[in-house]
């Protein structure tokens, strides 16, 4: 939903040149209806199983106006803090469609949880579990839980974000939980009615998800016959977005043929966990060219926005597409670098462009997901606005901090 028309880039009906006259640079924009088609497509996707949970990934961008389209869609949450929690429901979500992964839970995360009555924890360790059955026999509830498994399936993505191999903080073994079944039969304050996975983020190959079901429904039913009554399957998230224009995105045809082909034959309840696929393609971030420098034969755009407003560049070494507001005909390569003094705070390097002068915008493209939602103030900059693009209307979701909201909470 953010393409060039006539040469001009457009967020919907909007052209953005637009919104840099009206909102103070830099900010976020995210394109409504993308978000809505994404849904809908993925809705789609897993239409032929009886029963499904579509639970968004609420740290890939946490808005509250954008958790509000969600829920109106009847998408639950998948979260990994008791704010997410808080976020979801004060957007409007119900406890019951919250699931509650992440490897630190805290006692007090926990007791709060259930006593929100949230569908279902994801337990992450055996400690967890016996703490999920403490305080729930303290609070005299019995509560349902997903163990974790750790498949050992190589997603082929980014080593910062696999999350599904040996070696990984994430989930248990299958060596783990086979070895400790009986202990975890003994929590009589836990359900283990489900058994999850999620082996990594921005997967393009849906090979590793076919793969990593085969794992879990092998061990399925070998948990089946040690006394445990599996209902559900939690298959995570992961599906990959095209940050590079030449590349397809996750391949949902095959995804379709196999994973959910398979998941029909294993007939259970099936919960999948989308987080940056709904967003990210929605989002730019626009920021102001301060300056052009040239030094030692390099050209350098310094933009107004930075590492502090979008991360992944410096975290991950991401690519993301970058796109002057106005394509002209004359173009050159430019490296992309933000005013954070960090000498990894660059967007890009070596990256052709149309040519760009002082005073002009650029936009980082499907920064939706992972952007805002791991913005901070570093180097005392205030959190910068979010606008909703909805066809040829546009709103402020979210207002650019000022000092006195940045400060707020110090104490001198």
């Amino acid at each position: 939903m953010i393409e060039y028309r006539n040469n001009i880039l457009m967020c919907e009906d909007i052209d953005i040149r637009e919104l840099a006259e009206i909102y103070e640079s830099p900010f976020y924009i995210y394109s409504r209806n993308d978000i809505l088609n994404k849904i809908r497509f993925l809705k789609d996707i897993f239409s032929s199983l009886n029963d499904v949970l579509i639970a968004y990934a609420v740290k890939a961008e946490n808005n509250l106006s954008i958790l509000k389209m969600m829920i109106e869609e009847g998408i639950g949450a998948d979260v990994v803090s008791i704010g997410e929690i808080l976020k979801y429901i004060k957007a409007g979500g119900k406890p019951h469609n919250i699931v509650f992964s992440g490897v630190a839970k805290t006692k007090e995360e926990i007791k709060k949880s259930i006593e929100l009555n949230i569908k279902r924890f994801n337990i992450e360790s055996i400690p967890e579990a016996v703490r999920i059955n403490d305080i729930a026999k303290e609070l005299k509830k019995r509560v349902k839980c997903s163990i974790r498994v750790n498949p050992n399936v190589d997603a082929h993505t980014h080593q910062k974000i696999t999350t599904g191999i040996n070696g990984n903080k994430f989930g248990l073994s299958i060596k783990t939980i086979k070895e400790n079944a009986e202990l975890l039969k003994s929590l009589d304050n836990i359900e283990i009615e489900s058994l999850s996975m999620h082996i990594g983020s921005q997967m393009t190959d849906a090979e590793p998800f076919y793969k990593a079901i085969l794992v879990m429904k092998d061990l399925i039913e070998e948990i089946k016959n040690m006394g445990f009554n599996i209902t559900d399957i939690d298959i995570g998230g992961g599906y990959g977005v095209r940050y590079n224009r030449d590349n397809l995105g996750f391949d949902f045809d095959k995804f379709k043929t196999e994973s959910i082909n398979l998941l029909k034959e294993m007939n259970l309840k099936v919960t999948t966990e989308p987080g940056r696929y709904f967003t990210a393609e929605s989002g730019a971030l626009i920021m102001r060219v301060e300056y052009v420098k040239e030094e030692l034969g390099r050209k350098y755009i310094i933009l107004d926005g930075g590492m502090n407003d979008y991360i992944r560049a410096a975290m991950y070494d991401a690519y993301n597409e970058i796109y002057p507001l106005v394509k002209k005909e004359n173009v050159s390569n430019y490296d992309f670098a933000g005013p954070i003094c960090e000498s990894s705070d660059f967007f890009a390097y070596n990256r052709e462009c149309s040519e760009l002068k002082e005073g002009d915008y650029a936009a980082l493209l499907d920064a939706g997901a992972y952007g805002f939602s791991m913005a901070s103030n570093y180097n005392s900059r205030p959190l910068i606005s979010q606008i909703m693009i909805d066809k040829d209307k546009h709103y402020i979701i979210r207002k650019k901090q000022t000092f006195e909201d940045m400060i707020k909470d110090e104490i001198i």
